[in-house]
């Protein structure tokens, strides 16, 4: 278990954290969301003993984080860190080296994620010679290299192209079933929502909510009815805020879940058996709880 306890950092500016609390069970995936400047950056630097705290605890299984057991994260952070001189292989090798890993130990590891995240290719070439994408790999084999028990991924969806971003949800995946503890922050909300065990939302380096994903969904009021229909149908029901439409099928969202039922029932006497009723998306939650 992870827990963050009552973590105070003031950069005398106003900004940096301010009490913040939340714990991360093994196999878990949380989000630490919220806008440029919230204090997202400056909590994963707390954990990674980059900083040190002003007030409060961190500690893993009841260990307080400290320098001696930095072996136990791993780090994505959201600007390219990495010699560019270097070859993948070399810069591979020489962060394994920073963690006492053994050559034995290295190797093993660096052709497992090397074949993982599809990059063998590339072992030989100059790091500044990679794509955005290629490079943003590199940084993911980096931080995995030394099997931690915690990996921090600071937007790590950005300069990945739609395929690479389905091979980053599959590690997200791996990880989980590993019963890693993943922290990941990132803007792109409809690609991690559904990845995302829990969310901790930061402001002005407060937290502002936290909690299960499905959980928060649920006790918004708002519901959507997906259904397929070639015409924009059922649109100026009551009840209705808004719809949108994707290839066939028609989405419309309501107000609470008694207007979504009659829906549902109106569009099952017309007939139509492609239908389903569903939560807000995450976006929607955070729209209303910081509104």
């Amino acid at each position: 278990m992870l827990k963050v306890e009552k973590v105070y950092k003031d950069y005398g500016n106003g900004r940096g954290v301010q009490n913040i609390s939340f714990q991360i069970a093994k196999g878990k995936i949380c989000g630490i969301l919220g806008s440029n400047g919230c204090g997202k950056t400056t909590t994963f630097r707390l954990l990674l003993n980059l900083l040190e705290t002003d007030s409060g605890t961190m500690t893993y299984d009841d260990e307080i984080l400290d320098k001696e057991i930095f072996q136990y994260f791993g780090y994505v952070p959201e600007e390219r860190s990495m010699l560019r001189n270097l070859t993948l292989k070399e810069q591979v090798f020489y962060l394994a080296k920073l963690k006492k890993m053994n050559p034995k130990e290295i190797q093993e590891s660096y052709d497992y994620w090397i074949d993982y995240l599809q990059i063998r290719q590339y072992t030989s070439s100059k790091i500044m010679e990679l794509s955005k994408g290629n490079q943003q790999k590199v940084q993911f084999l980096c931080a995995l290299i030394h099997h931690p028990q915690i990996i921090i991924f600071d937007e790590p969806l950005n300069g990945l192209d739609i395929n690479n971003v389905q091979l980053f949800k599959q590690l997200l995946m791996k990880l989980r079933n590993e019963k890693k503890i993943v922290l990941i922050s990132s803007h792109q909300y409809h690609n991690i929502e559904h990845y995302c065990d829990q969310i901790v939302y930061l402001k002005d380096g407060e937290v502002v909510f936290k909690g299960d994903v499905e959980k928060l969904k649920k006790k918004q009021e708002i519901r959507i009815v997906k259904f397929k229909s070639k015409r924009d149908i059922f649109i100026k029901e009551e009840g209705v805020i808004n719809y949108y439409r994707e290839k066939d099928f028609l989405y419309v969202t309501l107000e609470n879940i008694a207007y979504a039922s009659s829906l549902v029932k109106k569009i099952m006497d017309k007939g139509i058996d492609e239908y389903s009723l569903q939560l807000v998306s995450l976006h929607d939650v955070i729209k209303e709880k910081t509104k």
